[in-house]
């Protein structure tokens, strides 16, 4: 039991109150051990989702909600799942913010010889075709029409992107991601839902089952 206490910021205190049978604060107590648990998301501070296949960090980076710097407050839920939103809807907007859809980024990890490449953006140049790339930056002409008739939740974060040019040109700072898709308008997940409807259609949806793995930052086995 003793050995639980490893890696909290007051291990010998707790370990020797409880060899001489003395209390442990636990308001204290319970906020170490978020602050232990935090720690595999510090460590998805320091990795780019732009450049490495890995779902703590993608998570992290364009997803996850802010931690509180008072340890001892409760975490938040996402918005969405306080919405009356259909079970399609919640369905596809959870695949998307938990990497576990058949974009190609996510595909090539359980995919033997799988391509990272967008199979749908036209003429030869080669893009990743990962979250951000599906969200802001593929030229697909049915992506498109989607990005021009919800280009005003977009507007606000990206100079470049208008309804005439409903996408950009190249890679986006993290941050603007993040705050683009922390926006208080419901529509987003209206649009989430349907952008994964395209990028998903006629694909295998067997995808869905494949294991998750998201606490341990592991592609699927």
């Amino acid at each position: 039991m003793l050995s639980a206490f490893q890696g909290l910021c007051g291990c010998e205190l707790y370990v020797r109150a409880v060899q001489t049978g003395h209390a442990i604060i636990m308001q204290e107590f319970t906020a170490d051990l978020k602050h232990r648990m935090r720690g595999v998301w510090r460590d998805a501070e320091l990795v780019d989702p732009n450049t490495h296949n890995n779902k703590l960090a993608t998570y992290h980076s364009w997803f996850a909600i802010p931690f509180s710097r008072n340890e001892r407050m409760p975490i938040n839920v996402p918005r969405y799942l306080y919405l009356d939103l259909s079970k399609h809807v919640m369905r596809n907007v959870s695949r998307f913010r938990l990497r576990a859809h058949t974009l190609k980024f996510e595909a090539a990890a359980w995919l033997e010889d799988g391509s990272c490449v967008c199979d749908q953006c036209p003429g030869e140049d080669e893009h990743v075709q990962n979250e951000v790339h599906a969200l802001l930056i593929c030229q697909d002409h049915r992506v498109c029409e989607l990005e021009k008739h919800f280009s005003f939740l977009f507007t606000p974060f990206f100079e470049d992107f208008s309804a005439t040019q409903p996408f950009l040109l190249q890679q986006v700072n993290n941050q603007l991601v993040h705050n683009s898709l922390f926006q208080q308008n419901n529509r987003l997940f209206i649009f989430l839902s349907e952008l994964m409807d395209l990028f998903v259609v006629g694909r295998d949806q067997s995808a869905a089952d494949q294991p998750n793995n998201l606490a341990e930052g592991h592609p699927p086995l």
